[in-house]
C-alpha cells in the first residue's frame, strides 16, 4: 500500500468516525423544529435523540467482535451503507414514528462504523504508529462530539432540520468509496469458532436495559415499574453475561482484557469525557437559548470554541503522552474539566459572553487531554485485540453520555422546577406589593399562574404574551389607584387634585351665578353662562388629567414589577444551572484519581 493510498484510506476512516459520533449530539438542537414540523410532543420527539444513543451504546461491542471475526472492511462497508442509507431516509421522514425508526437503524450503522475505525487505522499504518493513529481518531471523535450543537445551529440557520441528516449522505458515499478502494481486509486471527450467541443476547440485554433506564428515567420517573425493571433487568443480564463469558470456549468479550489496567482505567476516563460533554453541549446550550433567549446560531457560535480547542488540545496531549506517559495528561484533562464545570457554575445571566468563551476553552483543553485516554486504552493491547479494545472504550463514552444526561439533566430539571416555584411565589408577592388596580392585580396573578403551570421553562413568547395581556388590563380606567406616596407623580396628582377641587367650586359658583343672571335678565348673563361652561369644561379636563396621571403611574409601576420579576427569574434560573454544574464538577473531580492507572506501571506488565 503506497503512502498516498494509506492517506486516502485514513481520510475515509476519519470521515466515518466523524459522522458516527457527530450524530450523537447534532440532533439535540433541532428538537423544537422537529416537534413543530411533525406535530410531536417533547416526550415523543426526544426519542429522536434517545434511540440513536441507545443503538450506539448497545451494539458497539458486538459490532467490534463481529468485525474482528468476519472482516473489518466488510463490516465497515455494511455499516456505511446502513448509516448513509438511513440518513437519507431520516431526511425524507414524513412522521415522527418513521423518523424514530430510521434513526434506530442509522444508530446501528453508527455503532458498526465507529469502533472499527481505530483497528483499521492501526492495520493501515502499523502498531508502531498507534499513538499517532489513536491521537487523530480521538481528536476527530472529540471534535465531532463537541461540535454537534454548533454545527447543527449553523445548518438550522441556513437550511431545514432535514439537512442535519442529509449532510451525512455525500460524506457516507465518499467514505465508502475511499475505504472500498484503498483499505485491506483485516481480522483478529486469534478468533475461531462461531459467535457466542448467549453472550450476545445477555450483553445486548444488559446494555439495552441499563442505557434505556438511564436515558428515560427522567421521563418515566426513576421509581416507575418500567425504569426499575429496565435497570434491574440490565444488571441481572450483565451478571449472567459475565458468568457466561467465563465458561464458553469462544467468548464474545474476553474478560481477561480488563486485566490490562490501562484499558480499564482509560475506559473509565473516556466514560467521564462522555459524562462531562453533556455540560457544554446540552446544559449550557439550554441556558443560552431558553434562559438568555439566544438564537440557535448565536448559541452555536458561543459553544464552538470547545470544538476548536479540542483540535489543538488532542494532538498536544498526544505529544505530551509520548514524553511523559498518559498519567499527567489524562489527570490534567480530568482536573481541567472539573475546573471548567466549577467555573461555569459561577456564570450569571449578565456574565459577559467573552468570559463564557474563556471557560469553554478551558473545558475544551480538559476534554482534549482526557480524550488521550483513547490512545492509552489500546496502547498495550496486542494488535489483533485493538478492535474489541476500541469497541469497549467507545461504548464507555456513549454510556458516560447517557449517565451524564440521566444525572445532570435530572438535577437541572429538579432545580428548575424549584426555581419556577420560587419565581412564581416571588412574582405574586411583587404584584401584591405594587400600587395597581384590583383588575390588573387579578389579571397579573392569573397570567403568572398560567406561565408557570407548564413543565418547561417559560419561553420568551410566553413572557411577551403575559406582558401584553397585563398591559391591556392596565388600560381599563376604572378603580385606578393613586400614585405611590412620596413619588413625583403623587405630588403632581395631589396638586392637580387641589386644582380640580378649585375648578369644581368655580364651576358650581358660575352655574349658580348664571342662573341668577338669567332670572334678572342682566346684560352680563351671556358672559356668565359662558364662564360657567368654561369652568365646567376645565373641571372635566382636570378629572381626565388626574386619570391620566394614575394611568402613567400604574404603567411605571408595572414596568418596575416586570423588571423585578425578570431579575428574580434570572437569579433563580442561574442558581439552578449553577448547582447542576457543581454536581458535574464534583463527580468528575471524584473520579479524577482513576487517571493514575491510565499508563502501565512497574510490576504491572500483563501478557494477554
Amino acid at each position: 500500500m503506497t503512502r498516498f493510498t494509506k492517506a486516502l484510506c485514513f481520510i475515509g476512516l476519519t470521515i466515518a468516525m466523524f459522522m458516527g459520533t457527530l450524530d450523537t449530539t447534532i440532533v439535540n438542537i433541532t428538537i423544537p423544529k422537529i416537534m413543530t414540523d411533525l406535530n410531536g410532543s417533547l416526550a415523543n420527539t426526544s426519542w429522536v435523540m434517545t434511540i440513536y444513543t441507545l443503538a450506539m451504546s448497545v451494539f458497539m461491542i458486538t459490532a467490534s467482535k463481529i468485525a474482528d471475526r468476519f472482516g473489518r472492511k466488510k463490516i465497515m462497508l455494511l455499516g456505511l451503507l446502513l448509516f448513509g442509507g438511513f440518513s437519507a431516509a431520516c431526511m425524507t421522514a414524513t412522521s415522527l414514528s418513521m423518523l424514530i425508526t430510521f434513526r434506530f437503524f442509522q444508530g446501528l450503522g453508527g455503532a458498526i462504523i465507529t469502533p472499527i475505525v481505530l483497528p483499521m487505522g492501526i492495520e493501515v499504518f502499523g502498531k508502531e504508529k498507534i499513538n499517532r493513529v489513536a491521537s487523530v481518531v480521538g481528536a476527530v471523535t472529540a471534535l465531532a462530539a463537541a461540535g454537534g450543537p454548533p454545527i447543527g445551529g449553523i445548518i438550522l440557520q441556513v437550511a431545514s432540520w432535514r439537512w442535519i441528516f442529509g449532510i451525512n449522505v455525500p460524506l457516507a458515499i465518499l467514505a465508502f468509496v475511499l475505504i472500498a478502494v484503498c483499505a485491506k481486509e483485516s481480522y483478529d486471527e486469534s478468533l475461531a469458532g462461531g459467535i457466542d450467541f448467549p453472550g450476545l443476547v445477555f450483553l445486548t440485554t444488559a446494555l439495552g436495559g441499563v442505557t434505556f433506564g438511564l436515558l428515560e428515567g427522567r421521563q418515566y420517573g426513576w421509581t416507575s415499574l418500567l425504569i426499575l425493571t429496565s435497570l434491574i433487568g440490565g444488571v441481572l443480564a450483565l451478571i449472567a453475561f459475565i458468568a457466561t463469558e467465563k465458561r464458553v470456549k469462544n467468548p464474545l468479550l474476553e474478560l481477561d482484557l480488563f486485566r490490562e489496567k490501562t484499558l480499564s482505567a482509560s475506559s473509565i476516563v473516556y466514560f467521564m469525557t462522555g459524562f462531562a460533554l453533556v455540560a457544554p453541549s446540552l446544559i449550557l446550550n439550554y441556558f443560552l437559548q431558553n434562559v438568555l433567549g439566544d438564537s440557535p446560531l448565536h448559541a452555536a457560535l458561543i459553544i464552538i470554541p470547545v470544538s476548536l480547542t479540542i483540535m489543538i488540545a488532542m494532538p498536544l496531549g498526544t505529544k505530551l503522552l509520548d514524553k511523559t506517559g498518559a498519567i499527567p495528561v489524562t489527570l490534567a484533562g480530568m482536573l481541567l474539566m472539573a475546573a471548567s464545570l466549577f467555573l461555569l457554575s459561577l456564570i450569571k445571566t449578565e456574565t459577559a459572553t467573552a468570559l463564557i468563551v474563556v471557560l469553554l476553552v478551558i473545558n475544551g483543553f480538559g476534554f482534549g487531554f482526557a480524550s488521550v485516554s483513547m490512545v492509552a486504552s489500546v496502547r498495550y493491547l496486542p494488535k489483533n485485540k485493538s478492535g474489541i479494545g476500541s469497541g469497549i472504550v467507545n461504548a464507555a463514552r456513549q454510556i458516560g453520555t447517557c449517565l451524564g444526561i440521566a444525572i445532570l439533566v435530572t438535577v437541572l430539571d429538579t432545580n428548575i422546577d424549584t426555581a419556577k416555584t420560587q419565581i412564581h411565589h416571588a412574582g405574586d408577592q411583587i404584584i401584591a406589593a405594587k400600587t395597581l388596580s384590583p383588575h390588573v392585580k387579578t389579571v397579573a396573578h392569573q397570567q403568572l399562574a398560567a406561565v408557570f403551570a407548564g413543565s418547561s421553562t417559560p419561553t420568551k413568547h410566553q413572557q411577551k404574551k403575559m406582558r401584553q395581556t397585563i398591559s391591556e388590563a392596565a388600560k381599563v380606567k376604572t378603580n385606578l389607584p393613586k400614585p405611590a406616596a412620596g413619588s413625583d407623580l403623587r405630588k403632581l396628582y395631589d396638586a392637580s387634585a387641589g386644582l380640580q377641587q378649585g375648578s369644581n367650586k368655580l364651576a358650581n359658583g358660575s352655574e349658580a351665578l348664571a342662573k341668577a343672571a338669567q332670572q334678572t335678565r342682566s346684560p352680563l348673563a351671556t358672559s356668565i353662562v359662558q364662564l360657567s361652561a368654561g369652568a365646567a369644561t376645565m373641571a372635566q379636563g382636570q378629572a381626565a388629567f388626574l386619570t391620566g396621571i394614575k394611568q402613567v403611574a400604574q404603567k411605571q409601576t408595572l414596568q418596575t414589577a416586570f423588571h423585578d420579576i425578570t431579575q428574580r427569574k434570572n437569579t433563580r434560573l442561574a442558581q439552578a444551572f449553577s448547582h447542576t454544574y457543581l454536581i458535574g464538577a464534583l463527580i468528575v473531580l471524584c473520579l479524577s484519581p482513576v487517571a493514575f492507572w491510565t499508563d502501565r506501571r512497574l510490576g504491572m506488565n500483563n501478557s494477554l
